[in-house]
């Protein structure tokens, strides 16, 4: 009994923090210069309201009937709540040793085999003590269902080239703790149950943990593979979302690799540390420029240097250009594999005419023109997304770090798992589809859940 009160209060606290972000999206939004931004709740899923199964409707024999999805289960005081699937209601059922329990296939089972997410037919006496609990006939299940994307905007859930639409009542679970939508990610395996067209109960079968990198410094700007399947860029204080399991995480930059194993547990963070992996010494070699002409302006790399003694290049390939009036623009690509080499450059010259010059002035304005019309509609069509709570929580946005709460990142079209991560606070994920459209968009996520010692 006080573990189920315990996942009660649980549930209560994130519902009601779902609830007044919703609320606020009723009066109140963001602005961000002269771009508004709406509130947006971390679920579009609100908890179903809660009545008593003698306030249900009735048949004509009189007997209480509901078509619902298990939300709860009370083994001790033999009561169970059921998600009524026509009105969002959630219905207490009181039952006894004498109710009838069976699956979808009319096979008799006991109570204790009552599966949370399943849709059941419950009729109940006058007095409102459940007579049977039968699995639904017309209900539907799909189990294994991964790599899901959610769409809450379409109410919409996803898996390569299938798709379903969940009801605004569905219940999520996972484990025996009720979750919003949004917390239902790519990485997670789920049970789909639902009636005709529409989904009713999603429960997480197999969810994620999270994987902390750390002393990555010699992989920064290779990647990470975990398992068979995901890839990652590497980042500075990179944390990755993975699917519970144990992986080989595999870390490749140039010619430096790793590879390491974990184990992920639902809901915990692990962490890899990479330290002992440093950066190679890096070899250097002195090129001796002997430039013709005299005073041609040098650039190795996009950068300016001075030739006139040596110049100290890194081993493997660069880019080298030289201008002047005059001459033709020279660019070549070298490649230093050696401690000392002399490089001899003749540029070509040019005869320079009042027409060439004139027509070089005009596609140089209008280059000009053509950069800034572009920079103009970057400008014009760049927005943000921004985080105003949990304040002071840690942001990842696939794996990589954007900042603290509140903070503020580019926009990007598409699905993104949102992590966030504070000391004493479980770490979550939420998942949210980014629509191809004009505006900022102002995300206010559910307060954490301080860590049980």
């Amino acid at each position: 009994m006080d573990k189920n009160n315990s996942i009660k209060k649980r549930t209560t606290a994130a519902l009601l923090a779902v609830q007044i972000c919703v609320m606020a999206l009723v009066g109140c939004t963001i602005g961000n210069g002269n771009k508004t931004g709406t509130l947006t709740p971390g679920s579009s899923i609100l908890p179903a309201p809660k009545k008593s199964i003698k306030e249900a409707s009735t048949n004509a024999s009189q007997e209480i009937t509901v078509t619902g999805v298990l939300s709860y289960i009370d083994r001790d005081n033999k009561k169970a709540n059921f998600i009524d699937i026509s009105s969002g209601v959630e219905y207490e059922v009181p039952y006894s040793g004498g109710t009838d329990f069976r699956t979808k296939y009319k096979t008799a089972i006991a109570a204790s085999n009552l599966t949370l997410g399943e849709i059941y037919d419950v009729i109940c006496s006058k007095k409102g003590v459940a007579t049977s609990i039968y699995g639904s006939p017309e209900s539907f299940e799909v189990s294994g269902f991964n790599n899901v994307e959610i769409d809450e905007n379409k109410r919409k859930i996803s898996s390569g080239a299938s798709s379903y639409v969940y009801s605004d009542k569905a219940l999520v679970i996972s484990g025996e703790d009720k979750i919003p939508v949004s917390e239902v990610l790519k990485q997670d395996e789920v049970t789909l149950r639902g009636i005709g067209n529409t989904v009713y109960s999603i429960v997480v079968d197999k969810g994620h943990g999270y994987i902390k990198f750390t002393g990555v410094d010699a992989f920064v700007g290779g990647y990470a593979q975990i398992g068979n399947a995901q890839l990652f860029n590497v980042t500075e204080d990179m944390m990755i979302t993975a699917g519970t399991g144990t992986y080989k995480v595999n870390l490749k930059n140039g010619s430096i690799e790793a590879t390491k194993e974990v184990t992920v547990e639902k809901g915990e963070e692990v962490s890899l540390d990479f330290g002992e992996y440093l950066l190679p010494a890096t070899q250097q070699g002195s090129v001796n420029f002997m430039v013709t002409p005299e005073g041609a302006v040098m650039s190795i790399d996009g950068e300016e240097v001075d030739y006139s003694t040596p110049v100290q290049l890194s081993y493997g390939r660069h880019t080298v250009k030289l201008v002047k009036n005059n001459y033709k623009e020279y660019t070549e690509i070298i490649e230093v594999n050696s401690a000392y080499v002399t490089k001899v450059i003749d540029m070509t010259a040019t005869s320079t005419t009042a027409a060439t010059t004139k027509a070089a002035q005009q596609t140089t304005s209008a280059s000009e023109k053509t950069t800034t019309a572009a920079a103009s509609t970057t400008a014009s069509g760049s927005y943000n997304i921004i985080i105003t709570s949990p304040e002071g929580a840690g942001v990842y946005v696939d794996s990589v770090y954007v900042g603290t709460v509140p903070c503020t990142f580019k926009k990007t079209a598409g699905t993104k798992t949102i992590t966030l991560t504070k000391n004493g606070y479980n770490t979550i994920s939420y998942s949210i589809t980014v629509g191809d459209s004009a505006g900022n968009l102002t995300y206010a996520f559910p307060d954490m859940v301080k860590t049980q010692e």
